[in-house]
């Protein structure tokens, strides 16, 4: 039995059990920074403050029931309308008119190519609109 005792150097604790420490130490300190967060929280004060939104939301929709009130206008019947809009769908189907699409069908032909320069009858060159080019200096 050959031990030594007493110059031997204890050994370090394993990084586990250090991370282990660090980690418990954290939680600690978050527990009691919540513990103090939570001082200063009133759930009286929240709950009031719920109350108070909640009435203003009852106030909000009665003024808006309010508001939607009809005076005087008769009551319509939604299949009316309905039936209504589908016989005016029916009409415009019907309408075999298509002069509107005579404008569109006689514009003119989409250019093709780069414009050319061109000049005027005075000599002056003109870009693609007419216009008096500046000379390039």
């Amino acid at each position: 039995m050959n031990r030594l005792f007493g110059k031997a150097k204890p050994k370090a604790p394993p990084p586990s059990l250090t991370d282990c420490i660090g980690t418990v130490d954290a939680m600690k300190l978050g527990v009691k920074e919540m513990k103090k967060a939570y001082k200063q929280v009133k759930i009286d004060q929240i709950e009031d403050l719920q109350d108070q939104l909640e009435d203003m939301m009852e106030d909000a929709n009665e003024i808006q029931e309010a508001l939607s009130r009809s005076y005087g206008t008769p009551e319509l019947d939604e299949d009316d309308l309905e039936a209504e809009l589908d016989a005016l769908g029916d009409e415009l189907l019907a309408d075999e008119d298509s002069s509107y699409l005579d404008e569109a069908a006689s514009a003119p032909a989409i250019p093709e190519g780069v414009p050319t320069d061109t000049k005027n009858k005075d000599g002056v060159l003109v870009d693609e609109f007419g216009l008096p080019q500046i000379p390039a200096s």
